[in-house]
């Protein structure tokens, strides 16, 4: 039986509002305050750094027990990409084939955007490309982190399939990409990729094996491990003169240390069902909510609200809603479609912890 980590979960839904208010506050100030893209609040980035971490953590989990021949190696190598892809793919491609349509029936949604069939070929494979706007993004801006995603699961399967060490083969993988690409110019995709944030997945590896192999720590260290990450992104975070790996990804990584002490105190939590619900509707949340947000930042404009604090909450309130609304009716039953379709009953034991 996998072992399910709800305050996991739960962080999940944590980094994600994270993104969102990030992105409201980017849209009260091109909306409301007229001040440009550029003045919001930037803290929220490490949503995605927390996203990373727990990314690493849930595949070195869902893979601790790897088949010890070759051919079983190669074939859970497979299962495990096939599982991710089902995973991210189809409700990706949906919102990314949402958004080029949009784009070509009203072009003037969006002042940065546009659809080029090459730039949105190579966003639906995942693969980094210039974008019409000058900008090393996929057609649905958000998609950027799929990219990172995508990378870090080739590279695992990878290790898998050769029954390397995982953490020790994802770091040299890694380090020489990120050396590729500091020295290797004219690359597109080497030049997105010689990123320090590459190395928070081998955080999220290094997570699972202390708790599989390291002594067992009480709950009670939970919280002071959680505040210390907590302190170590928003309150040192972006504005330290450091690398973002030290401040944002190691203050990620504490957080979600911190979670995974806390998780017997947590799975016994009256809240911790509902709120875990809204972790696995994260993934919906993080996707729609670039359409709602604008939408939602110009609607309370035309209504006259233009408190930044109520439009924060009105707005947060309706990705939410939205988001739940995606995971049930559309993320949901097209997973649960296509996992029929892809697998087989026998092979639905190689599963991992929190989706």
């Amino acid at each position: 039986m996998t072992q399910q980590f709800t305050g996991v979960q739960i962080l999940r839904f944590i980094a994600a509002m994270l993104v969102v208010v990030m992105h409201i506050t980017q849209a009260i100030s091109i909306h409301i305050t007229g001040q440009g893209p550029s003045h919001h609040w930037s803290g929220g980035s490490a949503g995605v750094d927390i996203f990373f971490v727990i990314s690493g953590f849930v595949m070195a989990m869902s893979t601790r027990t790897p088949p010890s021949s070759s051919a079983a190696r190669v074939a859970a190598a497979w299962i495990f990409m096939k599982r991710r892809l089902l995973r991210i793919a189809p409700l990706y491609w949906f919102y990314t084939l949402l958004k080029a349509a949009l784009l070509l029936a009203l072009p003037t949604l969006a002042s940065r955007s546009s659809v080029e069939s090459g730039h949105l070929a190579a966003s639906l494979l995942f693969i980094p490309a210039t974008s019409p706007w000058g900008f090393i993004q996929p057609t649905l801006p958000v998609g950027w982190t799929l990219n990172f995603e995508m990378l870090f699961y080739a590279v695992f399967a990878l290790a898998l399939a050769l029954g390397a060490p995982r953490i020790r083969f994802c770091l040299l993988v890694f380090l020489a990409i990120f050396l590729a690409g500091s020295y290797i110019p004219g690359s597109v995709a080497l030049a997105f990729y010689a990123n320090s944030i590459v190395f928070e997945f081998i955080l999220g590896v290094c997570i699972a094996q202390v708790l599989l192999l390291g002594p067992t720590v009480a709950p009670a260290m939970g919280p002071f491990a959680m505040i210390a990450g907590a302190a170590l992104m928003f309150a040192v975070g972006g504005d330290a003169p450091v690398d973002r790996l030290f401040t944002w990804g190691l203050g990620a990584a504490l957080v979600v240390l911190g979670a995974v002490w806390l998780e017997p105190w947590t799975a016994r939590s009256r809240m911790a069902s509902p709120l875990s619900f809204l972790g696995d509707a994260s993934y919906s949340i993080y996707l729609s909510h670039t359409f709602v947000v604008p939408a939602g930042v110009l609607a309370l404009k035309w209504l006259g609200v233009e408190s930044g604090l109520v439009i924060v909450l009105a707005v947060g309130l309706l990705v939410i809603v939205t988001g739940c609304f995606s995971y049930l009716w559309l993320e949901r039953p097209m997973t649960s479609f296509l996992k029929r379709a892809l697998f087989s009953p026998s092979r639905l034991s190689y599963q991992h912890p929190g989706k």
